[in-house]
């Protein structure tokens, strides 16, 4: 553990923990469960929290609708230069289902934080709140700082653009999200949607007189690999090679019938700059193209998610001014890609240059015992403070 993580004991022989830790135990305590979960309930109770407590140090406050019971948060300390840097990290989490903790009684043990949220991504907005808290206390800094804490990033995206929307700009931009306290300047996107082929139902001991919907997909399905190998040809130096992944399948309308109807719903990763939309156009050709499947009607639907990708230069200002404040704090960040998609690429497609930096890492974040490290989380902390009293070039 950090050895400022707990700071000595106090009359009660309890160790006093640090206040980001105890922010972070706090965040994660509150379930933010997205809606589009069986368990989710939204964002509306962590958003109280974060205005309360912003609020409490003194620091400006504004509420951005997004839906009914869903706001972004924006939290601002205002600076003395005309530089703004926004820092931006989501309060929503993936279900709490099937976990193997208690998902919202946050144990800390072994120097790690246990809980839904601990890793992604409320390491992040416990390290950015507190940061934001502390540089506060001296003043005014060289810049102005904007954190948003924004809804509904684990699954539309909705939080990010209606901030985009709003009007909201900046010099540069901070996501956090898991990177184990690396810079990464490039992640994937993604586009997503469905496949379907259609049968005749017939009762399943005459099955000749009907036509199965479940065997015309596996023919689907095994073109479906045969594409995935293809994209593997292409290689991009830091995330690697797009990917095509079959991620649900329902078909059939009971045990004792021909199957008249199948879908599978995929999951196609691009390159930063390839178009998902031309991506997915480009899969509707393959798919109409292939021998095998030219004798039956093959429905490829239109995205149900659109996210490109995003990459900015290694030898940017923010990159290098990151890299700077993570050397300050004693720290050896790598510049790195990232697989999965997040926030940044609509900040990037909106004029923002946005790099992702965070505690944590992607291996523990949506597992049944997640956890983070609390000697990262501090050490985040640091940085974020670092950053925002940098002086100006």
């Amino acid at each position: 553990m950090h050895r400022n993580a707990l700071k000595g004991e106090n009359h009660n022989g309890m160790s006093e923990i640090e206040p980001v830790v105890r922010l972070l135990r706090d965040l994660v305590a509150i379930a933010s469960v997205n809606p589009c979960f069986e368990d989710g309930m939204g964002e509306k109770e962590i958003a109280e929290f974060v205005v309360a407590y912003a609020q409490k140090a003194g620091l400006e406050v504004h509420r951005i609708p997004v839906e009914e019971g869903r706001e972004n948060i924006l939290v601002g300390l205002i600076g003395q230069g005309t530089e703004t840097v926004l820092w931006e990290t989501h309060m929503d989490t993936v279900t709490a289902q099937g976990m193997t903790i208690s998902p919202f009684d946050p144990k800390l043990e072994g120097g790690k934080i246990f809980g839904r949220g601990a890793c992604d991504a409320k390491a992040s907005l416990a390290a950015m709140l507190q940061a934001l808290v502390e540089v506060a206390k001296r003043g005014s800094p060289p810049r102005t700082v904007w954190l948003a804490a924004v809804v509904d990033e684990e699954n539309g995206f909705r939080g990010v653009q209606k901030l985009m929307e709003s009007g909201f700009r900046a010099d540069y931009a901070v996501v956090g999200e898991p990177t184990e306290l690396n810079i990464a300047i490039a992640h994937k996107g993604t586009v997503r949607g469905s496949i379907i082929t259609r049968g005749i139902s017939a009762h399943s001991s005459q099955p000749e007189r009907g036509v199965n919907a479940i065997l015309k997909m596996a023919r689907v399905l095994l073109a479906l690999e045969r594409y995935d190998a293809e994209l593997k040809m292409q290689v991009h130096p830091l995330v690697g090679s797009p990917t095509l992944t079959a991620t649900v399948i329902q078909g059939g309308r009971g045990l004792n019938l021909v199957p008249d109807f199948c879908q599978v719903k995929v999951d196609r990763r691009t390159l930063p700059n390839e178009d998902p939309a031309v991506a997915w156009e480009d899969l509707k050709r393959f798919l109409q193209t292939q021998p095998e499947l030219l004798e039956f009607e093959v429905e490829v639907g239109e995205p149900e998610l659109l996210n490109w990708g995003m990459e900015i230069p290694a030898d940017s200002v923010p990159v290098q001014r990151l890299s700077i404040a993570c050397q300050q704090v004693g720290l050896q960040s790598q510049i790195i890609g990232v697989r999965y998609t997040s926030d940044a690429s609509f900040l990037v497609r909106n004029g923002i240059p946005a790099m992702l930096f965070g505690p944590g890492s992607i291996e523990q974040a949506h597992t049944a015992d997640e956890w983070v490290a609390v000697e990262q989380v501090i050490a985040a902390q640091k940085v974020f403070e670092v950053l925002a009293m940098m002086p100006n070039p």
